[in-house]
């Protein structure tokens, strides 16, 4: 039989609305049929067969009677098995335990344990009856878009145990090798779809991310922190030594590199605004790591790509797992509201994807340096080794993934657009974003630092790579330090201190310019590791209260356009702080030549006015809220600003149109530059 006709059910946890009602015990007081189907509607309510929802001049909905009514009775089951049917039967009428669907979002039976129902086949080899149907004794029970408690009809259904499945508190967890396990097609219902519900069990492994439904959001995690960082060091060896690359042409290479990180915002508009089959997060996260795995086949494939080639394949693969990490982060928004101390699941994401930042550094720093070391990989195979890591890492746990969701319609882009600015208008969000922008748009780096470092100190490609690495892992270990120590720290407190401590090893890094290092027995190496090891380890504790500041800020239903907005205005503000840099090396001479002649006047006059304006955003430190609690006040309050949030669209807006004219420019240039080379 073909696996079509089996049935995937997943089960959610137990959950009771009042004004949801499965089970009347009254008996109807006119004539008139009631509802479209037994004890579904109201009494005053006419139903009409041909009216989408049953009911004629009533607002009730098959399943949901809006109409006041007393809470139902319940089902009690006894322990026991029937002996007829070897399945449990209900002794008397309970509220729903569970909502279960198929792969195809047809509500199937509840099932203790890991069964599959097939149906069986008559003689003439066709399938006995309609998929699923109930016992005559069930109460309520006649159709299967009631909310009740169904079973197989003996004689035409039979019950498949798998053995390598388990059963944990509400979710159906087993291994499956159907195709479409994969792609989606599964539906879950954490509350009930009525306003006003109210959740009455979480299960365990709802706030666990290591749980078998989260894994492949750790994974997914794991793997953006890997994308991040692995081709890295690889790409600019190669385009530099073995294709000649100009400085224009790998200042292209990071511009399409930065700039997918704009389309955030629109992809939060696509999973919100058009599901598919029903799902919001899982096809979109799918489709990401299809064309992030496909761009790095391509360029495996060539063997020895040209630079064009590099760069639109590239661009295809940020751009991909961008989405997909737009994904992963609305998984997790939406797994927050259930979570006993809000923040800890989106934390320990955090801290598995720098994790991964850290092993793609760390391969990355290794694996292409053929000039230093005997051993290194061709360029082709580490573009397979990138793609691999999707394979191995998170395709295994795909099918178990559970997406939450209670509304999977299309939503109107119109509307889309209506909450976001209604979201905008709050204090509780423009008042800290204007904070958050301000203070990313004056961490200033300064933009000959890398230039320094390879011609002014010489530093080798693979000590490049280390420093990376180093980076990553001190921004790692940062962000446990906050998760385990700082969680309940006030963010204002957090802010202060940590920027404080900047100024002090900004200031320190003069000495590495002046050479003072030396003079003190601290190879340039050590110093230049100790050094930003610190920065990064500040800036990863910086960076998780603002993680947990937009958490709060997402409504239900809009979770992946809000988090994404918010995450676009602030890397928007890190582009501002890029282009400022790059504005200010025409300031002082730092040019390449200058550098190798010895003359380190411009870098350290550019890292020295970098250092100082750091830390002016905390002026505006009282933006902020003090920490969670207070955030959630600031919500509570609903005080909204319609000018505030036009002026917070504008700035978003602008700024995303100002980088992508730097880009274009910046490609431009490049064309320019190697047009008059020929």
């Amino acid at each position: 039989m073909s696996s079509h006709n089996y049935f995937h059910s997943v089960v959610s946890q137990e959950a009771y609305t009042t004004d949801y009602i499965s089970f009347q015990d009254s008996k109807p007081s006119t004539g008139k049929p009631k509802g479209p189907f037994p004890g579904h509607c109201c009494d005053h309510c006419t139903c009409s067969p041909s009216a989408e929802c049953g009911c004629v001049n009533c607002i009730c909905t098959p399943g949901y009677c809006k109409c006041p009514k007393p809470k139902p009775p319940t089902i009690k089951y006894n322990s026991s098995y029937d002996t007829t049917t070897s399945f449990r039967r209900p002794l008397e009428i309970e509220k729903p335990r569970a909502a279960m669907y198929d792969h195809k979002g047809v509500r199937v039976p509840y099932i203790d344990g890991p069964y599959l129902i097939q149906q069986k086949k008559n003689k003439e080899g066709s399938l006995e009856g309609g998929p699923w149907q109930a016992h005559e004794q069930d109460i309520g029970c006649q159709s299967i878009n009631t909310l009740c408690t169904f079973y197989p009809i003996k004689g035409k259904h039979k019950k498949i145990k798998r053995w390598y499945g388990t059963f944990e508190d509400g979710y159906l967890a087993w291994s499956s090798i159907y195709l479409y396990e994969w792609f989606g097609f599964k539906y879950y219902e954490p509350l009930p779809p009525s306003e006003g519900g109210r959740l009455t069990k979480i299960p365990p492994w709802l706030p666990d991310l290591y749980s078998l439904p989260n894994l492949a959001i750790a994974m997914s995690y794991f793997c953006v922190g890997v994308a991040l960082q692995l081709l890295r060091t690889p790409l600019i060896v190669y385009l530099i030594e073995d294709k000649n690359a100009s400085p224009a042409e790998v200042n292209v290479l990071f511009t399409v590199m930065a700039v997918p990180w704009c389309f955030k915002v629109l992809y939060g508009f696509l999973s919100d605004c058009v599901p598919i089959n029903g799902e919001r997060r899982k096809p979109y996260l799918m489709l990401g790591w299809f064309f992030y795995l496909i761009s790095n086949l391509a360029l495996a494939a060539i063997g020895e790509p040209s630079i064009p080639a590099v760069i639109f394949f590239v661009f295809l693969m940020t751009s991909a797992y961008m989405l997909a990490d737009v994904m992963t982060d609305a998984l997790i928004v939406e797994r927050s509201r259930y979570e006993s101390r809000k923040g800890d699941l989106q934390s320990r994401g955090y801290i598995i994807r720098f994790f991964g930042s850290t092993i793609g550094a760390a391969l990355g720093a290794v694996v292409y340096n053929k000039n230093d070391w005997s051993f290194y990989l061709p360029i082709s195979v580490i573009f397979l080794l990138n793609g691999l890591f999707i394979l191995v890492f998170l395709l295994p746990f795909i099918p178990y993934l559970v997406e939450l969701s209670d509304d999977c319609k299309p939503k109107p882009f119109k509307k889309q657009c209506a909450d976001l600015f209604e979201t905008v208008q709050l204090r509780a969000v423009w008042q800290p974003m204007t904070f958050v922008y301000v203070f990313n748009a004056m961490q200033i780096a300064n933009a000959a630092w890398m230039s320094f470092l390879v011609e002014g100190l010489g530093f080798r490609a693979w000590e490049i790579g280390v420093l990376g690495t180093v980076a990553s892992l001190m921004t790692w270990f940062g962000i446990i330090a906050y998760e385990k120590y700082l969680f309940e720290s006030s963010w204002r407190i957090v802010f202060i201190v940590c920027s404080s401590i900047n100024v002090l090893i900004g200031l320190l890094q003069l000495a590495l310019v002046t050479g003072k290092s030396r003079e003190w027995g601290i190879p340039d190496i050590v110093f230049a590791l100790g050094d930003d090891g610190v920065q990064e380890f500040l800036i990863g504790i910086q960076f998780l209260p603002l993680c947990l500041m937009y958490l709060s800020m997402c409504p239900a239903g809009s979770e992946g356009t809000t988090y994404a907005m918010l995450t676009t205005f602030s890397n928007l503000a890190g582009t501002v702080a890029f282009d400022v840099s790059t504005l200010l090396t025409t300031v002082w001479d730092v040019e390449e030549d200058t550098i190798m002649a010895g003359d380190f006047t411009g870098v350290y006059n550019l890292s020295l006015l970098c250092t100082l304006v750091a830390p002016l955003p905390l002026i505006f430190i009282g933006l902020i809220p003090r920490n969670r609690a207070h955030q959630d006040d600031l919500i509570k309050e609903t005080t909204r600003s319609p000018v505030m949030g036009v002026i917070f669209i504008a700035v978003m807006i602008f700024t995303m149109l100002g980088t992508f004219y730097e880009s274009i420019h910046t490609v431009r240039e490049a064309g320019n530059v190697e047009y008059q080379d020929q």
